[in-house]
């Protein structure tokens, strides 16, 4: 289930190289614009399809200020393999804006943890590594994971349906329904719901490797569940390539400079 979370979180916050279109940019292709979620809304989907069955949980614990002065709120993400989240295998704590939704260029703060070990917060400066968000001082995205991104342009269309009742396992709602094809292929299908709360996702499918994301509860009543490093903790940071040995440095590839510029880290 690894590599999927990889894609999921990377899909959730919208990082994605430039050049794609709208249809092949995020995991939804209308996600909320602004995050209006008050702070206690928690929302949890079940992931099926993968290797083993997986659980997913959102929730919105604290509002404040960011460093750039914007209206911002606290949202916890965890992954794990109990539908309560008890014992998560990831964890994320992120800063994010309300004016720019669940998007890489509103995540401010990060911190991150696995398993056992203690929350970790990222440093500023490799936040672009992990979001997905483009490099300081240039326009160049860092690029995701390949199988992160299904190609689209021509040939890819994105159908809406008329909203209607959709039964799932947190209970009825009422759904609009939105369906991405590239030619004849269906790539996904979900359901969109003001009645959910924090992505308004109400159910994901993925009919070419059967892999479906549902929600399974929701509320109001969310408290912290993560307990941020001190002040004065080690931080992630990304070391320059350079500084790694020579058998972990990647090798240019000989031909033209933009075989070496495919090949940077």
């Amino acid at each position: 289930m690894n590599a999927f979370l990889c894609v999921l979180s990377l899909a959730l916050l919208g990082g994605a190289p430039t050049g794609l279109s709208r249809e092949g940019r995020l995991l939804l292709e209308a996600p909320p614009e602004r995050l209006d979620a008050r702070v206690g809304e928690w929302v949890t989907y079940q992931m099926d399809g993968g290797p083993q069955q997986g659980f997913l949980r959102l929730a919105v614990v604290a509002e404040q200020k960011d460093a750039q002065g914007r209206d911002a709120v606290w949202v916890e993400l965890e992954f794990g393999q109990h539908s309560e989240l008890k014992a998560p295998l990831a964890q994320f704590l992120l800063l994010v804006a309300r004016d720019t939704g669940l998007r890489a260029e509103g995540v401010s703060r990060l911190f991150v943890t696995q398993g056992f070990e203690k929350l970790q917060e990222v440093d500023t400066n490799a936040l672009p590594f992990f979001l997905g968000a483009p490099e300081r001082g240039t326009s160049r995205p860092v690029r995701p994971p390949p199988t992160a991104w299904l190609p689209a342009g021509q040939g890819s269309t994105v159908n809406r349906g008329t909203p209607t009742r959709l039964m799932t396992r947190a209970g009825t709602v009422l759904a609009e329904p939105l369906e991405v094809r590239h030619r004849q292929l269906v790539l996904k299908r979900y359901w969109v719901s003001r009645e959910i709360p924090i992505l308004r996702l109400a159910k994901l499918e993925f009919p070419p490797i059967r892999y479906t994301l549902e929600v399974r509860d929701h509320g109001l009543d969310a408290r912290p569940r993560m307990v941020p490093p001190a002040p004065g903790d080690k931080k992630i940071t990304l070391e320059p390539s350079g500084n790694l040995p020579p058998h972990f440095q990647l090798q240019p590839q000989s031909g033209t400079g933009s075989d070496h510029e495919e090949n940077r880290p």
